[in-house]
């Protein structure tokens, strides 16, 4: 017990609050609330601001990590590009030639069918 406590008189517990303790009390929890929230924004502030340096160190980290990284001459990516390309129309020309051939099958098939 403080000494503002000892000199405080105690109200009975048990006994009705007066309206104007009772208001009082409301305002002294609602400050108490408002204090509480006000010490965890805060303390979210104080850990936001805390992880900042480490932030910036991988970001600065990732960024050194590219740097050093060879970059492709436009040259080398246009010639990787034409032979992308080219693997891809090798592809659809040897699917085209599949389609080709099953169409002159079924053609034949129709040709020597007697029933139409």
């Amino acid at each position: 017990m403080d000494a503002d406590e000892a000199r405080e008189p105690r109200e009975d517990l048990g006994s009705p609050l007066s309206p104007a303790s009772h208001a009082g009390s409301e305002d002294l929890a609602s400050l108490e609330c408002e204090r509480a929230r006000a010490h965890w924004r805060a303390r979210r502030k104080l850990l936001e601001i805390q992880s900042l340096p480490d932030a910036i160190n991988s970001e600065v980290e990732t960024e050194e990590r590219s740097s050093r990284a060879p970059v492709p001459s436009p040259r080398a990516e246009a010639e990787e590009r034409v032979a992308r390309l080219c693997a891809e129309a090798e592809r659809k020309g040897a699917e085209a030639a599949r389609m080709g051939r099953k169409i002159v099958e079924l053609h034949q098939r129709i040709a020597g069918c007697e029933c139409c």
